[in-house]
């Protein structure tokens, strides 16, 4: 029975020892000279060799309110020392040993947020967009992005779509800041280069296509064309943005839509498209849990979204330069 029993015992401690690790907590113990606390940067060395902390009203963890100093010793968190800023919350683990305290790591402080509040911020930056176009339009939001050729037009689609999704993915980080954050950090958020880039390719586009017709059609007209680029009878959106445009006469003396199916168009709004989609649902993982931080930076696009952009601008561009006009 009592070699039983040591058995027993023994598979026991191996079981205990293999499941010990699952336990967070135990699997990194914090040792007797450690703190792990919730704090506030006050100040940071100008060679981030040291930080000064003091205690962050997030809670009472920290074991009083004196400001500590803290020697950062570990390079690779000296790196990440200099995008804090003074302000920014965040949880420290230190040693205090041969009374010198000695970050060992950090983390910035962030508060969870549902994903349904996520989505009713989002929705309702977006309807605070539409309301204030549609107020400022006179109830004619459309006519944003209708040419003077009274069709709608690419270049002023994709801009206008890519600068509302910007304002209101701007704004939904705002009010989620101020409102589970604190009033402290309002504003702070920057645009990242990608988005800055792939929105001033959309205005680019947009004044590129606009001087090739105003080119164009300028030459039609002191070639004597009187009616160079004859204007739609009636804008259609999805036709308009993925068809030529082509007019031809019909039988009572008017004109009639013969656009063909444009592959350019096509691609345009395609990638367009795509890279909305792509990055409304980056904003979304992003505004899922905000960071207790002096600045942060909207999600930036990833460098494939923004070549295959380029490209589909580059080749809208490109058709309207050697397209006939009235054509492309």
């Amino acid at each position: 029975m009592t070699s039983r029993r040591r058995a027993v015992t023994q598979v026991i401690g191996c079981l205990s020892a293999l499941l010990l690790p699952l336990n967070p907590l135990s699997a990194v113990p914090l040792q007797e000279d450690t703190t792990r606390a919730n704090v506030m940067v006050q100040g940071i060395a100008s060679d981030q060799l040291s930080l000064d902390i003091g205690p962050g009203v997030i809670d009472n963890q920290h074991p009083d309110a004196g400001v500590y100093h803290l020697v950062v010793r570990d390079i690779s968190l000296k790196e990440k020392v200099k995008q804090l800023r003074v302000g920014d919350f965040i949880t420290v683990v230190y040693t205090n040993t041969s009374g010198q305290k000695e970050l060992k790591v950090f983390s910035v402080y962030t508060v969870p947020i549902p994903a349904g509040t996520v989505v009713l911020t989002l929705l309702g930056s977006g309807a605070a967009c539409f309301l204030l176009c549609l107020f400022l339009t006179g109830f004619h939001p459309l006519r944003l992005i209708v040419g003077e050729d009274n069709r709608y037009s690419n270049s002023k689609f994709q801009m206008a779509l890519w600068f509302t999704l910007l304002i209101t993915s701007y704004i939904a980080a705002f009010w989620l800041r101020a409102w589970h954050a604190g009033p402290m950090f309002l504003g702070g958020i920057d645009i990242p280069q990608n988005l800055l880039l792939l929105s001033g390719l959309s205005v680019l586009t947009f004044g590129a296509a606009k001087g090739i017709t105003t080119s164009k059609v300028t030459d039609a007209v002191a070639a004597g064309q009187t009616n160079a680029k004859a204007p739609g009878t009636n804008p259609r959106l999805f036709f308009d943005l993925t068809h030529t445009d082509e007019l031809s006469s019909t039988g009572g003396g008017g004109v009639a839509r013969q656009g063909k199916l444009d592959l350019g168009d096509f691609q345009m709004l395609v990638v367009t498209l795509l890279a909305v989609v792509v990055y409304l649902s980056i904003v979304f993982h992003f505004l899922g849990a905000i960071a207790r931080v002096t600045r942060v930076t909207l999600p930036d696009v990833d460098t494939t979204i923004l070549a295959s952009f380029g490209l589909g601008q580059g080749a809208y561009l490109v058709k309207k330069a050697v397209g006939r006009l009235g054509e492309s």
